[in-house]
């Protein structure tokens, strides 16, 4: 049985995979990163509820194993790693998450699948698609039962940073050329419409429930899924993320809320 080691989150993009695999006869083996953020709770209770009901789907395929945690501060330090980080950070803003990923794949002498958000504009996807060169991969399952299918970087022609950073991993099929909006329609063909909602993306929650003024919650406003959000953090969204008065809000008056209200 073919073995998919995945980096999930419990978020929109790692869910769908998670979710589409449970279709085919393939072993996954989840792995989650704790980095002691103040989502980590929802995340790992979003993952919880995610296995619970994929394991309830009569369509299921695969084997699910349990989800292994990896403490953020055991993946130990990779100097090479950080150069290459440094070095892609001074042509385009890439998240931090990135680089202890990085390390935790090359220390693990893991390959893994990790979600990625398709953006055609992103500066990000424009920086990748400059110095990268992606090679499609198509591996037919026993007895005929699908096929398992992934994109990965071509390290003859892709650069030596970018395969230093990305070059561990493997990205899911269609996924990695998905929309939200996409996977939002392909989450409801495979009849897993219910998970969307179970599935988690901000930072910094208020009282359980997105906030509406993290970087994620814009991304997700941004990509027209709205319904995500609570009211509450639309509101708030659009108060302070929405207009440019909003943005220029006084630092003291954000740093009052961060500190009384964004637990």
């Amino acid at each position: 049985m073919e073995r998919i080691n995945i980096l999930w989150t419990g978020g929109f993009d790692s869910s769908y995979r998670v979710c589409q695999l449970s279709l085919l006869p393939v072993e996954i083996q989840p792995y989650y990163v704790r980095a002691g953020k103040k989502s980590d709770t929802q995340e790992l209770k979003a993952m919880a509820d995610i296995v619970a009901y994929i394991h309830g789907n009569k369509a299921k395929k695969c084997k699910l194993l349990p989800l292994i945690e990896i403490r953020l501060g055991d993946i130990a330090p990779d100097q090479e790693i950080m150069d290459s980080c440094n070095k892609i950070g001074k042509e385009v803003v890439i998240g931090t998450q990135y680089e202890w990923l990085a390390r935790f794949a090359r220390q693990s002498g893991l390959i893994l699948e990790l979600g990625f958000e398709f953006n055609p504009t992103s500066n990000l996807r424009k920086y990748i698609d400059s110095n990268a060169t992606i090679r499609e991969v198509s591996i037919p399952l026993a007895m005929g039962m699908g096929t398992l299918e992934y994109c990965e970087y071509d390290e003859n022609h892709t650069s030596e940073d970018m395969m230093k950073i990305f070059g561990p991993f493997r990205y899911g099929l269609p996924l990695y050329y998905m929309t939200k909006l996409q996977t939002v329609e392909s989450y409801k063909a495979m009849g897993y419409e219910a998970v969307m909602s179970m599935t988690w993306f901000c930072a910094h929650p208020i009282g359980g429930k997105p906030c509406g003024l993290c970087n994620p919650c814009a991304s997700v406003m941004k990509a027209g899924m709205g319904f995500r959000l609570p009211f509450r953090a639309r509101i708030l969204y659009s108060l302070f993320k929405a207009n440019g008065p909003g943005r220029c809000v006084d630092k003291k008056l954000k740093a009052i809320y961060n500190r009384y209200w964004r637990k």
